[in-house]
């Protein structure tokens, strides 16, 4: 007995037809014929009431046969699936797209994890803005995106939340501001600002915040990526609105004072997303279940998920 001997088995009793099973199995039916009278043979008992096929009818011994072999069978084909998906991330290929904060700070860690289970799996990683990399998973140019946003609400994707994305004040430590017990909408405008570049979410955001104050920011310089950002305040060229994960280090490290924006309403988070028609590969899913696993979203707590981390903030100086 064999486990091709137990397929043919199987599909037998349920097409009920040799032929079909011999074009199932993309053989020929005298061979769907001998591996049968092969099987009956070595398991010394009758399987069916008739030894010609015509009727599929299965004796006792052959209804308690079915009982195991229909469940090895399926085994035997879930097998051959996983052994596929893992010889798939050995040789395959992930390609993600990601906005300036995610690829910076939170995906390193685990594209380095899975590129040492994995070392010949390619991976590239796109860094765009979020409209661009929407358009590129429906265009199925990419097999899933990893993207700072305040909603999504499209039918083609597939979405989960991972973390808050909080926008936060910074600024240096000698600043003038790290004198102030709290801050304030007026006392921020009074100092020159560091803004994002114009059309990105966290400049759409801070203009809104802005106007619900009803105050002007006094923007001194327009920046493009949270980097270049931080290092103009370093160099005392003003305070700036950056994403909280973006500054965790610095926070620590002392070379940036942090605190939160005054009045300010959390709209953004950070979503992984995919196309919902699209084949969902191996390294797919595969990464997909490390960002879930790695970023819990809580609707209890919105905070960018880190169990060693004491990163609270208040606009209070007290409370920083």
């Amino acid at each position: 007995m064999n486990l091709q001997q137990l397929k043919v088995f199987v599909l037998a009793v349920q097409l009920q037809k040799l032929y079909l099973v011999a074009e199932k199995l993309e053989i020929t039916q005298p061979t769907v014929t001998f591996h049968l009278n092969k099987l009956q043979e070595d398991l010394g008992v009758a399987l069916f009431h008739t030894k010609s096929f015509h009727l599929i009818k299965l004796t006792e011994a052959g209804k308690e046969l079915y009982h195991y072999a229909s469940q090895i069978s399926a085994m035997s084909a879930e097998i051959a699936t996983l052994m596929d998906g893992h010889r798939a991330m050995v040789k395959g290929h992930l390609s993600i797209g990601s906005t300036h904060t995610p690829a910076t700070y939170m995906l390193p860690p685990l594209l380095g994890e899975l590129k040492n289970k994995y070392p010949r799996l390619a991976i590239l990683l796109d860094v765009k803005p979020a409209p661009y990399i929407v358009e590129k998973i429906k265009r199925y140019e990419l097999d899933l995106g990893i993207i700072s946003q305040t909603s999504i609400n499209d039918p083609d994707l597939v979405y989960e939340p991972l973390v808050q994305d909080d926008l936060v004040v910074i600024f240096h430590p000698q600043h003038p501001l790290a004198q102030e017990q709290e801050l304030t909408p007026q006392i921020l405008s009074a100092y020159p600002f560091i803004s994002h570049e114009a059309g990105s979410i966290s400049r759409k955001l801070i203009d809104s915040w802005a106007e619900q104050q009803s105050i002007s920011l006094d923007i001194s310089m327009e920046v493009s990526g949270s980097e270049a950002m931080k290092a103009a305040v370093y160099h005392h060229m003003g305070y700036a609105m950056v994403s909280k994960a973006s500054v965790e280090s610095d926070w620590k490290e002392g070379k940036l004072a942090v605190r939160s924006i005054p009045s300010w309403t959390p709209e953004r988070y950070i979503y992984a997303i995919r196309h919902k028609n699209k084949l969902v590969t191996p390294a797919i899913s595969m990464f997909w279940t490390m960002l879930t696993a790695a970023f819990p979203y809580s609707k209890q707590n919105h905070s960018l998920y880190n169990p060693a981390s004491g990163f609270g903030l208040s606009s209070n100086k007290d409370d920083a």
